[in-house]
This record gives C-alpha cells, sequence and structure tokens, in this order.
C-alpha cells in the first residue's frame, strides 16, 4: 500500500509536468510538427491540468508523510520527473508522451485502489 501511494505521487508529478511541457510551444511543434503550435484553449486546458496534477501530487506526498517531509519528498519526486523528461523530451518525445499517458492511467487506477483499500 505505502508503495502505491509513493507511486502516485510520481505519477501525478510526471503527468504534471508533461502536460506543461507540451503546452510550450517547443515541446507542441516536436510531437505535431516544426511550426505547430497548441490553440489557446487546448494551451490552457493543458496547463490547468499540470498544475492541479503538481498540486495533487503535493497534497498527497504531505497527506503521507506529514508537511515537512511531504515536501521534501514531493520536490525530491519533481527532480526525479524532470530529469526523466531532460532525458526523454528531446530525443524521444513520442515515447515520452506515451509514457504519460500511460502513468498518468495508472495515477487514476492507483488513486481508485487507495480510496477502496
Amino acid at each position: 500500500m505505502e508503495l502505491l501511494a509513493n507511486f502516485l505521487v510520481f505519477a501525478l508529478c510526471y503527468t504534471g509536468l508533461s502536460a506543461l511541457c507540451l503546452a510550450m510551444d517547443r515541446h507542441y511543434a516536436d510531437l505535431h510538427g516544426r511550426g505547430a503550435e497548441p490553440p489557446a484553449p487546448l494551451r490552457r486546458r493543458l496547463q490547468w491540468t499540470g498544475w492541479l496534477a503538481l498540486a495533487a501530487g503535493l497534497a498527497w506526498a504531505m497527506h503521507i508523510a506529514g508537511g515537512g517531509y511531504g515536501l521534501v519528498y514531493w520536490v525530491g519526486s519533481l527532480t526525479g520527473c524532470g530529469l526523466l523528461l531532460i532525458w526523454l523530451l528531446p530525443y524521444a518525445p513520442h515515447q515520452a508522451m506515451r509514457l504519460a499517458r500511460g502513468i498518468g492511467g495508472a495515477a487514476v487506477l492507483a488513486a481508485i485502489a487507495l480510496a477502496v483499500l
């Protein structure tokens, strides 16, 4: 159960950072072709999704580890997710976003499993 709770924090951080990256012109163009820009409504949705996922990850980290340690754990998860995205986005942007969709779906399943348990 603790492993599932820790995975949820990591999954929310990765999904949030991926959504924020995709809201940027450069990373959107990497996926959709040179010169492509996300439409304004999509950009806002991606930004809101990213910030909400990061806030949910922070809230969950503080819930499972307490205030001080939860914040440290969340920053550590952000660091790990940021490094993973830094390594994946320049060389394999499609795989990075495919991983984000998979991890986002797994985060939903983990949240449901934690709510049931």
